[in-house]
């Protein structure tokens, strides 16, 4: 990241102001033939390439490539047929691939195979001190998923060079989603106009707020008052200490990445545009599938359509499924050695195979448990590459495939609060990776885009969570960290609160006048200079 140009910084919200003011003057004040869809997505696209300009420096240029790929093969691939419009599919995925694999994957791979010419020239290279480009995790699986709509024929047609630029690069949610479709997005495009009342402005305003509150206070507080001291030093707290900070991460990392969807959606609802839903209180679920249906969504509905149903979803194996289960059988073989291994498993092999044949149910169970961890495998190499992250990955296609083998389906109230436990304590746990992969703060200096101790610090965090602790009555407790634990406390309070309490909740915050919600907004802004000055924090997902 080559600015502080943020959500959370003065210079944006001056921009933003600025765009918002011109495109309500032009549709206020402009006669109708000027009413034009291709002038508004002008502004957008322009605006959208400042901000990423600033926020990724000259890998914009990596953007805009990107962009006129697709469009050059969409284009192509709409006037043509049979094989040669497979093949400019495969082209198009392989090259956005290929350029996400360039630029997040080349030294992970490289180190796997020390010494070898890979790793010299990337090294000579210095690809590294480009650091990740900013977004591309997320910008690559919306162009993916445009050129992917355009062969299955979901769209009408192509979309023109100009809408398709604006769509990829729409500033709110460019870096870090949500991922949006272009069924969905495109159509706004084309409207001349986009009905404003004050009911949706104030809607759009309170999103924005509370984004800046939940990024700011359960986010950045919690993060650097209870999370970051034990992460920094792991052997130095004991267990109950580091318990804390992964429920305080558990909070910091859902505050910030649904503060920043919050005010995506609140900025994107000002400009006429319409997000999905990307958060629907996931540490409320009962069950880990539950838990990835309201985490994240559109990235979970994105590997549902475009990888986990291809693979077979929960019907059946495909080629790529049954290979990727040979080649870790063959690994396993290879790995353990002994010869009493290997007929072990050759023999479960044997056994699952025979079931698969003999019985559709089994089938069916199998394939899910193999094609859902296939998925949770890429989707944890999505987030990072590093082993914390694949490890992270694994850790909850386990869970998962162990709910798809044993289900815990009874509706009794013992049953959801055991599942609700089990799903909550394996989030918050498999996060020790998570977090440990992770940059605190992340920009040109920094001299890799992980930290070098990532998995060592992620050992230790689990071996102090075994050790006995003294009692935390008898500790004395810095005001900062009573504060963080006070905020933990607030934040999935607010979080776990029954419906009726957050509908009167809402209700009340409705019911006050447009006026003071932008008072508080101004409040929030202030806080959020305050904020980015004692405890800068970029937003996590921007790493990613």
């Amino acid at each position: 990241m080559t600015s502080a140009f943020t959500f959370t910084n003065w210079a944006f919200w001056a921009a933003f102001a600025s765009v918002l003011l011109m495109l309500s003057g032009w549709k206020r004040f402009m006669p109708v033939r000027w009413h034009r869809p291709e002038l508004r997505q002008g502004l957008l696209l322009a605006f959208s390439l400042g901000f990423y300009a600033l926020v990724g420096g000259q890998l914009v240029g990596l953007l805009v490539g990107s962009i006129l790929v697709n469009h050059l093969l969409t284009q192509a691939m709409w006037s043509q047929q049979g094989t040669l419009r497979h093949l400019l599919l495969g082209a198009g995925i392989a090259f956005h691939l290929g350029v996400l694999g360039v630029f997040k994957y080349a030294y992970f791979v490289a180190d796997l195979f020390p010494g070898s010419p890979l790793q010299g020239t990337l090294h000579a290279w210095r690809l590294d001190q480009w650091m990740l480009p900013v977004g591309i995790s997320f910008y690559t699986f919306q162009a993916i998923s445009y050129i992917v709509d355009v062969h299955r024929g979901t769209l009408a047609r192509p979309a023109s060079l100009l809408s398709l630029a604006t769509y990829i690069t729409f500033f709110p949610q460019l870096v870090a989603g949500p991922i949006v479709r272009a069924k969905q997005f495109l159509p706004q495009l084309q409207a001349k106009l986009w009905t404003s009342h004050r009911e949706d402005d104030a809607r759009h305003v309170r999103l924005i707020l509370s984004g800046f509150l939940k990024k700011l206070v359960l986010g950045d507080l919690v993060g650097a008052w209870l999370v970051d001291p034990v992460f920094e030093g792991p052997a130095e707290w004991v267990s109950w200490e580091v318990m804390l900070a992964l429920y305080g991460y558990s909070l910091q990392v859902y505050a910030d990445f649904s503060g920043y969807t919050d005010m995506a959606k609140g900025m994107a609802g000002l400009l006429g545009i319409t997000l999905p839903e990307n958060f629907r209180f996931p540490y409320r679920a009962t069950s880990p599938s539950d838990f990835w249906r309201r985490w994240h969504i559109t990235l979970s509905q994105w590997w549902k359509d475009y990888v986990y149903i291809p693979l077979g979803g929960n019907r059946r194996f495909s080629a790529l499924s049954v290979l990727w289960v040979a080649s870790v059988l063959v690994s396993g073989m290879v790995l353990w050695g002994e010869l009493g291994g290997v007929l072990l498993l050759a023999g479960g092999t044997l056994l699952a195979v025979a079931g698969v044949l003999m019985a559709p149910r089994v089938h069916a169970k199998l394939a899910t448990a193999v094609n859902v961890m296939i998925v949770m495998l890429l989707g944890g190499l999505w987030h990072g590459a590093h082993v914390n992250f694949v490890t992270w990955g694994a850790l909850n296609g386990a869970v998962l495939v162990l709910w798809i083998v044993w289900p815990l389906r009874v509706q009794a109230s013992w049953a959801k609060l055991l599942g609700w436990l089990i799903t909550f304590h394996t989030v918050v746990l498999a996060r020790i990776w998570f977090r440990a992969g992770s940059l605190i703060a992340w920009n040109e200096s920094t001299d890799a885009p992980h930290p070098e101790n990532a998995w060592e610090t992620a050992q230790v965090l689990w071996q102090q969570l075994g050790q006995a602790a003294p009692n935390p009555m008898d500790q004395v407790w810095s005001p900062t960290y009573a504060g963080g634990i006070a905020l933990l406390a607030l934040g999935y309070a607010l979080h776990l609160m029954p419906e009726r309490a957050r509908n009167w909740m809402e209700q009340q915050t409705t019911s006050k006048p447009l006026w003071l919600t932008w008072l508080l907004w101004c409040i929030a802004t202030m806080l959020a200079l305050w904020c980015s000055a004692s405890y800068p924090k970029p937003f996590i997902y921007w790493q990613f």
